[in-house]
């Protein structure tokens, strides 16, 4: 039985078959169809024009602009943050196929995969546990504190919310279901202290909300503390194994649920849990929370999947907005068009939909603002332009600012915002751009050389093309007839060589598999070559064209280096020799022509 990364390889094309790549890719990424192949721009770089490539036919994906390259397995390992066992287990759930045992799998990959298995059994048990607990006569506190929020039935059951009640249930009631204190501990649900036997609930005595990712897996939780205290009013169970703050957003689950059932165009991003369920539960359910935390590289890669429209919706107070921008930048490094959302002074999202309505919140997000304009508002407040010095460095900031927009027309308008705000003219805050710009203009760095273009890139592409999609006339071809120079060729030359050897069907989708990475992307250009573009042609004699050009090449070689041997040869019996393959070569190439 062949075997590809540790599964049967009939497994895995049942497995692309029943996932097709469009299908799969399209989930995430908008595409329009081109001929054959489907186009989008890249979810793993920032583009602005369509360079991500979908081969439907041959079910491969390749970027033009930063050469990632793959198939649906591949895709969903990138996109998803998974290995490879665990994408393939996302495509097997996603297509319904039973998923059979892996041999790829080491001892400690299998040990690794129970340890993540086991966390996140006991996570799934103490999110059940905290849900009774909620509905228990004892927890009289957390139910008055949701109705005083405005928490029904609904927001109780959307967001699984539950109730820790004393400090020691919960390790009994793990310990009773027959995880070990170790497991409790890595799961982050009980701790311990130092030279101390006893073990406790770490977030004890506090509302629990669940922390889901996108697969609707319990990862962690969040608690609040019901009364006043000397301790953290919000409060997360550590990093673990299965949960890190850095790529995780709450109600990421809810979200995906609404992108796949309605869709949306824009995503709310806010400080807290506790913002967002009121937020959802005033209508508002494109959002979500970065936990407290300053917004990551990794948070807004996987907000990419889902839109392309950002709204920061901190706290109203000027400190919450000031860092706001820094969420800003790095959503904007990751190509997010992102806007944000100014409220009340002293206000969180919160306090705007219970004090003042949805509506209010609605006219909030209808007037958020653009980075630079928001950059120039924070600026605005920072520096006292009534004073001298106040006036100078307000308007040095604030041509920073603005060299940083690429479009003519809106530095425009915002040199006409700074005037109004200082008093200065038009021309001369231009002169002051103009000036900043010429100091601060980079210095272009030498392109590098280009690297040499092989002659018969075109005809060997095509032959391969013809050999990987088993067209008729490539039967009884003789690989050895033609010299493919690149490792690459040569590398899906043996791989053919291979099949036929076992007289196998050949099978595009075993090569994406077997083929080092190195040569991936030369695969799809291969794959990608739309021969229906040559209908004109008898694609037969397209390729023994093309065949011819490769052994013409191949011999014009051979004559170049004959003649260097027979210029440098001083026997006279081995210049004769030379010069009877030199001819019988040069005859060929006659022929050739």
């Amino acid at each position: 039985m062949k075997m590809a990364r540790g599964y049967d390889t009939r497994f895995l094309e049942e497995l692309k078959s029943k996932n097709d790549i469009v299908d799969v890719i399209s989930r995430y990424v908008p595409l329009e169809q081109k001929g054959k192949n489907f186009w989008g721009r890249c979810p793993f770089h920032h583009e602005k024009t369509a360079s991500f490539c979908i081969n439907s036919l041959d079910q491969f994906y390749h970027c033009f602009g930063c050469g990632t390259s793959g198939d649906v397995i591949t895709f969903v390992q990138q996109i998803e943050s998974l290995d490879f066992p665990d994408a393939v287990k996302f495509l097997a759930e996603r297509a319904h196929i039973p998923l059979p045992e892996s041999s790829f799998e080491t001892d400690k990959i299998r040990e690794n995969k129970r340890k993540k298995e086991r966390l996140l059994s006991v996570l799934t048990d103490t999110a059940r546990f905290y849900a009774a607990n909620l509905k228990s006569v004892k927890a009289g506190k957390h139910q008055e504190y949701l109705r005083s929020r405005g928490y029904d039935h609904a927001a109780v059951v959307k967001f699984g919310l539950g109730a820790s009640l004393t400090f020691h249930e919960l390790p009994s009631y793990l310990e009773q279901k027959g995880y070990s204190l170790e497991e409790m501990k890595e799961a982050g649900v009980v701790d311990q202290k130092e030279g101390n036997k006893r073990k406790y609930d770490s977030l004890g005595g506090r509302l629990i909300v669940p922390i889901i990712n996108q697969f609707n897996q319990v990862v962690a939780f969040g608690g609040r503390l019901l009364e006043k205290s000397d301790f953290a009013k919000y409060k997360n169970t550590r990093e673990t194994a299965v949960f890190n703050k850095s790529n995780t957003l709450f109600n990421i689950n809810n979200l995906k649920k609404l992108k796949n059932e309605t869709g949306f165009s824009e995503v709310i991003i806010v400080e807290g849990y506790m913002d967002t369920i009121s937020l959802v539960m005033a209508g508002f359910e494109n959002v979500v929370a970065s936990m407290g935390t300053s917004l990551t590289k990794d948070q807004a890669r996987i907000l990419k999947r889902y839109t392309d429209n950002v709204l920061i919706s901190y706290d109203g107070d000027f400190a919450g907005q000031k860092a706001a921008i820094r969420g800003l930048e790095i959503l904007k490094d990751e190509g997010l068009n992102v806007k944000v959302v100014s409220l009340p002074d002293g206000m969180d999202p919160d306090d705007v939909v219970k004090k003042l309505g949805a509506p209010a919140y609605r006219k909030c997000l209808d007037e958020a603002k653009p980075l630079i304009d928001f950059k120039l508002e924070i600026l605005k407040r920072t520096f006292d332009v009534s004073t001298s010095e106040g006036k100078r460095r307000y308007v040095s900031k604030a041509m920073e600012v603005i060299r940083g927009s690429e479009s003519a027309a809106e530095q425009e308008e915002l040199l006409k915002q700074v005037r109004a705000e200082t008093g200065i003219s038009y021309e001369s805050l231009k002169r002051e751009l103009e000036n900043a710009s010429e100091q601060k203009a980079p210095v272009k760095a030498p392109e590098p050389a280009a690297p040499p273009v092989e002659r018969n890139l075109a005809a060997a592409r095509y032959v391969l093309n013809c050999l990987l999609t088993n067209l008729p006339f490539t039967r009884g071809f003789d690989l050895d007839s033609v010299g493919f120079r690149l490792p690459a060729h040569r590398a899906i030359a043996e791989f053919i060589r291979g099949e036929r050897f076992k007289n196998e069907l050949i099978k595009p989708t075993l090569l994406m598999d077997e083929i080092d990475e190195a040569y991936k992307v030369e695969l799809f250009q291969i794959l990608s070559l739309d021969l229906e573009e040559r209908s004109t042609y008898d694609k037969e004699r397209y390729f023994k064209d093309c065949v011819r050009t490769m052994v013409k090449a191949r011999v014009e070689e051979e004559i170049a280096s004959l003649t260097k041997l027979y210029e440098q040869e001083t026997d006279l019996g081995e210049r004769k020799a030379l010069a009877f393959r030199l001819q019988e070569k040069l005859a060929e190439n006659n022929r050739l022509n």
